[in-house]
């Protein structure tokens, strides 16, 4: 198990996708903190190079911590999940489509061991990806722009009701706690997308439909006529990662929450193991 391990990390390693989410987020970044840097322009007004900081809402208020969060938040909601899908949804149908599937199979390794193998390395990858996101949005936030409290508004994020703040250390804490919920969080697209891999023989297909079903959940989500509905999506479970930005973190729905992520994961991981282990492979 720990050999196919390390040959399917080394196999993510190589491939091109892996460079490219690294490469895309970085942009991602430089960008984020252009359009960060415009807006406090248009605020602050020609003395922005020195009062970077400084807002009509709070004088602390744009600091490294805060554009930090944005960035996180913003990403969260679909540019981290289409590189997990992409990574997860060519795991099966990636191998069928180069041909190796058969290959692979015969060898004296279970189907399970197999796909589980796979699953692992992209828990592995999506771990690193958002721990390398969220740590190099703190870098970029404390060299260009300086830190300071975590100053919360109601607004854009929807965190909160009423404004509050956490501390620098604090909030550096909420960070390191968002890189683990986060990822749990992700988990949930990176199982549908296994699933989608073992049902459909070409990659693209398997991350298109994985994209596709969390793009229908999250938009109609959004919109307020479902209200009635949002108990019923799995996106809207996915955001109890968000709550640990919140001043007070509300640990008993954060951890249902959670923990229903987590029968999703499992729930959808096992049907995967169940179809591939059944599933005649004749190509």
């Amino acid at each position: 198990m720990f050999t196919l391990l390390k040959l399917e990390i080394l196999k993510l390693i190589r491939s091109r996708s892996f460079l490219l989410s690294f490469i895309a987020l970085t942009t991602f970044v430089a960008l984020m903190l252009w359009g960060f840097y415009s807006y406090a322009e248009r605020k602050a007004g020609e003395q922005v190079t020195s009062q970077f900081k400084y807002t009509y809402e709070s004088k602390s208020y744009f600091n490294g911590l805060t554009f930090a969060l944005y960035s996180v938040m913003f990403s969260f909601s679909l540019l981290i999940p289409i590189f997990v899908a992409m990574t997860a949804g060519s795991q099966i149908a990636g191998e069928r489509q180069a041909g190796t599937l058969r290959m692979i199979c015969v060898r004296p390794v279970s189907r399970v061991s197999l796909l589980l193998s796979k699953f692992l390395v992209v828990v592995s990858y999506t771990y690193l990806l958002v721990a390398f996101f969220i740590g190099l949005n703190l870098l970029v936030g404390l060299l260009f722009v300086g830190w300071g409290d975590l100053q919360l508004y109601p607004g854009a994020l929807n965190l909160v009701d009423e404004p509050g703040k956490l501390l620098r250390d604090e909030a550096l804490w909420r960070f390191a706690y968002a890189s683990v919920s986060g990822t749990w969080a992700l988990l949930v697209i990176a199982a549908i997308a296994i699933l989608f891999s073992v049902l459909f023989d070409n990659p693209a297909t398997a991350t298109v439909a994985t994209l596709a079903l969390y793009l229908v959940f999250h938009i109609v989500d959004r919109v307020e006529f479902f209200e009635h509905l949002r108990p019923y999506f799995f996106t809207t479970d996915m955001d109890f990662w968000r709550d640990v930005f919140k001043p007070e973190i509300p640990w008993q729905s954060f951890g249902r929450y959670g923990s229903i992520c987590g029968a999703y994961i499992f729930g959808i991981l096992l049907l995967a193991v169940a179809i591939f282990d059944r599933k005649d492979i004749t190509t």
